[in-house]
């Protein structure tokens, strides 16, 4: 019992002072402990009247109960006393244990916890009926306080898990409240978490963006397994098989990525090149849909606990606050912006109630900064054409072109204004290519696609003029960014 309440969190000692104290008190010739998990009992310490062996001996097969006498007890779920093994069958095992250790009877103790073994106890001595009433009674008190330090063992692991874990979340939550405009910081905190407290080999952390996984986050383990990770993303959702497998928000596991049968190939070989064996991965679910993925890998095969998945899903949520959080931090301030700007351009108005170039020039460069866009256009209809009256962000040799070339309306053209002038609706392209009759791509950008998004002003049903903004490359503006032109 001192050495119980010394040891706390290893039974080892426990187990040691247990087997010895059982060979001084029985006066048996070998005394044994071993733990079960599942099918199997792996010794943790065995004496002899010699003291501590060196040698625990093999883990004991539990599944057949008629192949060994501690499978039969741990089958029972009772202490199991074998009096004399001259008088009685022995299985083919107990054979050579009787022809190398001698024995001539037995006591074997199953420790049970719920009702379940959880580990045995095996007494052994070279004399018949050597284990009287009394002497079986104190092999069972000695088992008991084996359970005893199992349990204390397991309560205590169990407490400095939930005690990681909470300093973990809290230490995450820490970091999303110090980080409300950047999810960064929040993914490599739960990367280098979730890979500690997992007990991981390597941590990833993904986003869905475009229908692109993206890698955003990851523990190192070698420069050159890093560097061929990194070159592996973006990678089409389409071609990464693990996303459809989480994106109902479940967690799923691979216990051996070399061996087990339903391991993608694109996973067996990252698994390869990364040198893992079993991995878990579960999705970053918002609103029931998948946004990203976390994945722990271990150099072992294995599968991972259950109280490990559930902290994995726990990680999870917490990156989808901050993805969340950084969203909402995002649209307060794109709001924000957006109420200054407007508020901004109807102080110009009110001041230049006769000037209208100036509330142009103020227009289009408000636009062209909340839109983040890299040219912004006015035209104004006078006749039936329209004519560049204001920009920003062109370069010279555009603006002159554009200047010099006023837009018709026309519903069929290749050119944004003229299309938003001919239908009086927003026209919004993202693949945009110029009519090569009416060739100015060289002085706005270096190819020959990119987004455009046109909106006319509208007096009623007239049509005053066009303002437009463009980006020199294939990337659509948002919602917000629509709504705002």
């Amino acid at each position: 019992m001192r050495v119980i309440s010394q040891s706390p969190t290893d039974t080892g000692p426990v187990f040691e002072a247990i087997v010895l104290a059982a060979i001084k008190l029985l006066g048996c010739d070998v005394a044994g402990i071993g733990v079960v998990s599942g099918n199997l009992m792996t010794p943790k310490a065995v004496a002899t009247p010699r003291g501590l062996a060196s040698d625990l001996g093999p883990v004991h097969d539990l599944s057949d109960p008629q192949a060994s006498f501690p499978a039969r007890a741990i089958a029972a779920k009772k202490t199991l006393y074998l009096a004399d093994w001259s008088q009685i069958d022995l299985p083919e095992k107990e054979e050579r244990v009787r022809a190398a250790s001698g024995l001539s009877s037995s006591v074997y103790v199953t420790m049970l916890r719920g009702g379940e073994a959880v580990g045995g106890m095996i007494f052994g001595s070279k004399q018949a009926n050597a284990f009287d009433a009394a002497r079986i009674a104190q092999a069972e008190s000695f088992a008991d306080q084996a359970l005893i330090a199992i349990e204390n063992t397991r309560l205590f692991n169990e407490t400095q898990q939930a005690l990681e874990r909470q300093t973990a979340t809290a230490d995450i939550l820490k970091v999303i409240a110090s980080s409300p405009s950047d999810v960064q910081p929040v993914f490599d905190a739960i990367a280098t978490s979730a890979n500690r407290l997992l007990g991981g080999f390597s941590t990833t952390v993904f986003r869905f963006i475009d229908e692109a996984l993206q890698l955003v986050a990851f523990t190192p383990t070698n420069r050159i397994a890093d560097d061929a990770l990194q070159a592996s993303f973006p990678m089409p959702r389409a071609n990464f098989p693990p996303y459809e497998m989480v994106r109902e928000g479940k967690a799923v596991q691979f216990t051996d990525t070399e061996t087990e049968s339903g391991v993608p190939l694109v996973i067996r070989n990252l698994a390869r090149l990364r040198g893992y064996r079993s991995m878990l991965f579960t999705a970053l679910m918002r609103n029931h849909i998948p946004v990203g993925m976390i994945s722990v890998t271990r150099k072992e095969p294995g599968s991972f606990a259950a109280h490990h998945v559930q902290l994995l899903q726990t990680f999870a949520d917490q990156a989808v606050i901050a993805i969340q959080n950084v969203r909402l931090f995002e649209d307060v301030q794109e709001a924000l912006a957006q109420q200054t700007a407007t508020a901004d351009v109807l102080k110009v108005i009110n001041r230049s109630a006769f000037d209208l170039q100036a509330v142009l020039d103020t227009l289009v460069r408000t636009a062209h900064d909340l839109c983040a866009a890299e040219y912004g256009v006015v035209w104004m209809k006078r006749g039936d054409k329209l004519y560049l009256d204001a920009s920003y962000g062109l370069v010279e040799d555009a603006r002159s072109l554009l200047l010099n070339n006023p837009v018709t309306p026309d519903a069929d053209s290749s050119r944004p204004a003229s299309v938003a002038a001919a239908t009086g609706a927003t026209f919004h392209t993202e693949h945009y290519k110029m009519d090569p009759t009416f060739n100015y791509v060289q002085p706005l950008a270096s190819g020959e696609r990119w987004t455009a998004l046109a909106v006319p002003l509208k007096s009623g049903d007239t049509i005053e003029g066009v303002i437009m903004v463009g980006r020199y490359e294939v990337r659509r503006f948002s919602d917000s960014q629509v709504n705002l032109m």
